[in-house]
């Protein structure tokens, strides 16, 4: 029987091409969005989303869709103001703006929108093959302001089999334009480098649709993570820290912040955890490439040092830059307790080197 050469790569090298010319990786670890000035980007795989987003809520014990929907539809808002100007033509208008704005989200993975039923006041839309629900209705509503030139309300429900339907209805109030969120940390500048990413595997499957090794992925605005902590924040008031947290925020004073941190700190690493990725560590130099490839690869981060504190695992690494530092720092725990097999701790700080980030056994080992 004769051997068959195949690599059994699945990937669509003309997908990968268009990724590659508008996501560009840093040496930072980061992946940067060239068609809306230079902004930061989350690559994962919905899988990976939704368990995050699905453990925070338990965390939580919140209801945080329609705060990520807000998110998102701000997120979006402030993505296309940096972007190029949709058509102004005259003739067919609206119909090319839709067209122009699902080119955008194939690209991305984000499904595609279509108008179904539009009046003077209302529309209903539809975002077919969506990633996540919540985050599709924000995005759906957004751009159909983008499109419309009015401020909409909107409401949202799912229809199952990838599609989300969404109610909007015109605003007359006046609305700021979505503003930059500010980051309340320090990230070093990086350089363009020709790193991987998880994108430099991409299949296309379908309009608005791409996989990594079988795997729904999304490039999601790093701001949009900001912003749904922004919203998120005062609803935790009468929230209490947990008294066994697993990590320390050197520099975050206000309560209601951290007990979120710990929140999504936590989420990352139980997420991580669950996906059964394998971790080996041998000294602390390896650090560098754990972070690599689950850190760089979607675009949170990367290690440039890693200093060995203790006899048991423990370890100072430098992050030139972090996309939200709860996230990494909770990939990082459920690293290190994959790698050491015993639960870790972990304290965050920030100054002009960037994160610091000590981990560590989260109990005393005897001697």
């Amino acid at each position: 029987m004769p051997l068959i050469d195949d690599s059994m790569d699945e990937s669509t090298p003309w997908l990968i091409e268009k990724l590659q010319q508008r996501y560009l990786s840093t040496d930072v670890g980061f992946i940067i969005d060239n068609d809306a000035g230079n902004t930061n980007v989350w690559c994962i795989t919905l899988p990976a989303f939704e368990r995050w987003f699905s453990e925070l809520e338990e965390i939580t014990n919140q209801t945080l869709g329609r705060r990520l929907a807000y998110a998102s539809a701000e997120s979006e808002e402030w993505r296309w103001s940096l972007a190029p100007p949709l058509t102004s033509a005259w003739i067919g208008k609206q119909k090319k703006r839709v067209a122009e704005i699902n080119s955008d989200w194939a690209i991305r993975g984000l499904g595609q929108l279509a108008m179904l039923e539009s009046s003077n006041d209302e529309a209903t839309l539809l975002v077919a093959n969506r990633g996540h629900t919540a985050i599709a209705a924000g995005m759906g509503n957004a751009v159909w302001e983008h499109v419309q030139d009015f401020r909409f309300r909107f409401q949202w429900s799912d229809r199952g089999a990838g599609e989300t339907m969404v109610q909007t209805t015109r605003d007359p109030r006046q609305i700021p334009a979505a503003k930059p969120a500010e980051i309340s940390w320090t990230n070093l500048e990086g350089n363009v480098s020709n790193q991987e990413r998880l994108f430099n595997r991409a299949r296309h499957e379908t309009e608005g649709v791409w996989t990594v090794e079988g795997n729904r992925t999304l490039m999601l605005q790093g701001d949009l993570l900001l912003r749904f902590e922004n919203l998120t924040i005062p609803y935790l008031a009468d929230t209490p820290r947990s008294t066994d947290a697993r990590s320390e925020w050197d520099g975050v004073s206000d309560t209601e912040k951290i007990v979120l941190w710990d929140s999504m700190a936590e989420a990352s690493r139980r997420q991580f955890l669950a996906s059964g990725e394998l971790v080996l560590v041998a000294e602390p130099d390896h650090w560098i490439s754990v972070s690599n490839q689950h850190l760089a690869m979607q675009g949170l981060g990367c290690v440039t040092t890693a200093v060995g504190i203790d006899e048991h695992g423990g370890v100072d690494l430098l992050i030139s830059a972090a996309l939200h530092p709860a996230i990494v720092v909770g990939r990082l725990i459920g690293c290190w307790e994959r790698a050491e097999g015993r639960a870790a701790k972990a304290t965050w700080s920030s100054n002009h080197e960037g994160h610091h980030v000590r981990l560590e056994s989260r109990r005393e080992i005897a001697e």
